[in-house]
């Protein structure tokens, strides 16, 4: 198995504002009651996963010799936010649901895929997409202070 390590180090401002240096990227992160010069931590987090999720799909796409003419997702999810306020809560702290809807203009040899291919290309995708997966699977995830 090939393994990746991605490392991120953020640095907290003024503010609610969060910054990172990605490669040559600057990256912020932010509240709307803050400086609202970024998107919250949860809307970058289902950006995340529309993202790789539309990347992946372009691979997918060229393996298969596909000719992706439009791939747009369409994201809603739905939050408990007791748990993040530190209120009682017998849900989950984050995200209760996450439905999304792709609309797919797809073509082999000049012909429109169906709608049952174009279900088996996103379940594909899907598959494939690891911020995807590694909300249908628990990741380990371990935090220490410095």
């Amino acid at each position: 198995m090939a393994n990746k390590t991605i490392e991120i180090n953020t640095h907290m401002a003024e503010g609610w504002k969060v910054s990172a240096q990605v490669r040559e990227h600057q990256l912020v992160i932010d509240q709307p009651s803050g400086g609202n010069e970024g998107a919250n931590p949860l809307e970058t987090f289902i950006f995340s996963l529309a993202g790789c999720i539309s990347t992946i799909a372009k691979m997918v796409a060229r393996e298969q010799q596909i000719d992706l003419r439009v791939f747009d997702v369409a994201m809603k999810a739905q939050l408990n936010t007791a748990g993040l306020l530190g209120k009682p809560s017998a849900d989950p702290v984050g995200f209760k649901a996450i439905d999304f809807v792709v609309t797919m203009d797809a073509m082999i040899d000049d012909i429109q895929l169906t709608h049952i291919q174009k279900m088996t290309f996103l379940d594909t995708v899907c598959h494939r997409c690891p911020v995807h997966e590694n909300l249908l699977k628990p990741t380990l995830v371990e935090h220490g202070v410095a």
